[in-house]
C-alpha cells in the first residue's frame, strides 16, 4: 500500500492512497465466490453459476462491496501508523479504479489541533463582588410578600371592576365562520390590566358588576400560541361571577412566623441575607471562571476543526428553536434576520469549541480525573435539585452517553477551579 499524507492545514488532512492490484484482485475474487454461492442467475441452478458469469452480471455490486471493505481498512491502517487523532470518519474522494490496476483514492478528514498552552497560571482576573445590599434584602422580602398575597372577594355589593382587580369569570366563545365546539371556561381568573390578560377582556370587563354579562369579540393574532385560536375571531359571552382583589400581608414578625421557624422579622431578614450571599457568591465564582476561560480563548490562537464547530452550531440553533417553541413562538413567523442569528450563533460555537479543547488540554496536563464517587455525588445533587428519584436520574443519564457528558462536565469544573486557584486575582473596582 502507498499512502501519502498531505497537510492541507493544521487540522485538515488528506491521505492519497493506492491499494495494490493483487490485493484488489484477491478481494474481488473472494467477494465473487460469496456472490456465486448465493446468487440466482437465469439458466443456472442456485449457487451453481460460474464465477466468471457472476463477476460479469454483478460487476457493480462486487466492486462496491470491494471498496467498502478495503478503503476504510487501509485508511484506518494509515491513520493508526501515523498516530493521527481524527475528529470523525474520513470522507472518500477521487476514487479511481480500472480492472487490472491498483485502486487509488483520497481520504479527507480533520484532526484535533496540537495544542501547547503554557499561559494558564496567573491569569489576571478581577474579583467579582458578592456583597449583598440592604435594598436586595428588601426586594426579596417584597417578592415573598407578593407570593403570600391572597385573592379575597370585595365587600361592597355594588362595587364595579377596577384596574388591578381579579375577576372570576365564566365564558362561552363562538369561533366565527366555524362549526367547531365553543371555547368554554368556568371559574377562570382574569387580572384586569394584567400582562397575561387579553386587552379585550380587560377593556370590556372594566366597570362591570358581579353577575353582569358582557358580549365582545377577540381577534387573535396569527402567531397566537394556541393554534386552534391563532388568526381566528371569537365572539365571547362573559359572566362576572365574583370580583376579587389582592390582599397583601404586612411585613412584620407575624409575616415572618408564617414563612417558617422564625420568631421575628429580623430572623427572617438574616436568613434571606444568608441565602442571597450564598447565591451571589456562587454567581461571582461562576463569572470569574467564565472570564478566565475567555482570557485563555483570546490569548491562545490555533485552528479549530470545522466539523466540531458545525456540530456545536447545530446544537446551539436547535436549542434556540426549542426555547422559542416552549414560549409558543413559531420561528417561521418571526420577522428576523436568520442569517445574522446563525452567524452570531456560529461565533459562540467557535468559542464553545475552543474553550472545550483548552480545558481538555489543561485537564490532561494536570492529570485531572473524575472518580465514580464524584459522578454518583453529582447524580444525587441533580436528583435533589429536580426532586426526582436518583435511580430515574441515573437511568436518563445512561442514555446517549449522558454519563460520559456528566463526567466531562465535572472534569471541566475541576479544571476551572484549578485555574481560579492559580489566577492572579485583582480587587473589584469600586
Amino acid at each position: 500500500m502507498k499512502a501519502e499524507l498531505i497537510d492541507v492545514s493544521e487540522c485538515k488532512k488528506n491521505l492519497d492512497i493506492e491499494i495494490p492490484q493483487e490485493v484488489v484482485d484477491q478481494e474481488i475474487a473472494h467477494i465473487a465466490q460469496e456472490f456465486a454461492r448465493r446468487a440466482r442467475v437465469p439458466g443456472f441452478r442456485p449457487g451453481k453459476a460460474p464465477v466468471g458469469v457472476v463477476k460479469t452480471r454483478f460487476r457493480d455490486e462486487i466492486l462496491s462491496e470491494m471498496m467498502q471493505h478495503l478503503m476504510p481498512k487501509y485508511v484506518g491502517d494509515a491513520i493508526e501508523e501515523r498516530k493521527l487523532e481524527i475528529v470523525q470518519a474520513p470522507r472518500f474522494e477521487s476514487v479511481d479504479y480500472s480492472p487490472g490496476k491498483p485502486l487509488r483514492f483520497k481520504a479527507v478528514f480533520e484532526v484535533y489541533p496540537n495544542l501547547n498552552i503554557e499561559n494558564y497560571v496567573g491569569i489576571p482576573v478581577e474579583q467579582v463582588s458578592s456583597k449583598v445590599e440592604n435594598s436586595e434584602v428588601d426586594a426579596s422580602l417584597k417578592k415573598l410578600q407578593e407570593e403570600m398575597a391572597e385573592l379575597v372577594p370585595v365587600d361592597e355589593q355594588d362595587r364595579t371592576v377596577k384596574e388591578g382587580d381579579f375577576a372570576e369569570i365564566s365564558f362561552n366563545g363562538t369561533i366565527e365562520g366555524s362549526e367547531e365546539p365553543p371555547v368554554i371556561g368556568q371559574k377562570a381568573v382574569a387580572e384586569i390590566g394584567g400582562r397575561t390578560t387579553l386587552k379585550e377582556f380587560s377593556e370590556n370587563l372594566l366597570g362591570a358588576k358581579a353577575g353582569e354579562e358582557k358580549t365582545f369579540t377577540v381577534q387573535y393574532r396569527p402567531d397566537y400560541p394556541e393554534q386552534r385560536l391563532a388568526g381566528r375571531t371569537v365572539e365571547y359571552k362573559v359572566t362576572i361571577d365574583t370580583i376579587k382583589q389582592k390582599e397583601i400581608p404586612e411585613i412584620n414578625d407575624e409575616f415572618a412566623q408564617r414563612l417558617g421557624d422564625y420568631k421575628t422579622l429580623d430572623e427572617l431578614k438574616a436568613k434571606v441575607r444568608q441565602d442571597l450571599e450564598r447565591h451571589k457568591n456562587e454567581n461571582a465564582q461562576e463569572q470569574m471562571r467564565e472570564k478566565l476561560l475567555e482570557w485563555l480563548e483570546d490569548n491562545n490562537q490555533f485552528e479549530l476543526p470545522e466539523t466540531l464547530v458545525e456540530k456545536q452550531l447545530q446544537i446551539r440553533v436547535q436549542r434556540l428553536l426549542r426555547d422559542l417553541a416552549r414560549q409558543g413562538i413559531n420561528p417561521q413567523r418571526l420577522d428576523v434576520d436568520w442569517a445574522k442569528i446563525r452567524e452570531d450563533q456560529r461565533q459562540q460555537a467557535v468559542r464553545d469549541v475552543k474553550g472545550s479543547l483548552i480545558l481538555e488540554y489543561i485537564s490532561d496536563k494536570e492529570n485531572i480525573g473524575v472518580s465514580d464517587e464524584e459522578v454518583e455525588a453529582e447524580i444525587d445533587k441533580i436528583a435533589a435539585e429536580t426532586n426526582r428519584a436518583r435511580e430515574k436520574v441515573r437511568e436518563v443519564l445512561s442514555r446517549d452517553s449522558g454519563l460520559d457528558r456528566l463526567r466531562g462536565q465535572i472534569r471541566n469544573k475541576k479544571t476551572l477551579d484549578l485555574l481560579q486557584e492559580k489566577a492572579s486575582v485583582e480587587p473589584a473596582q469600586q
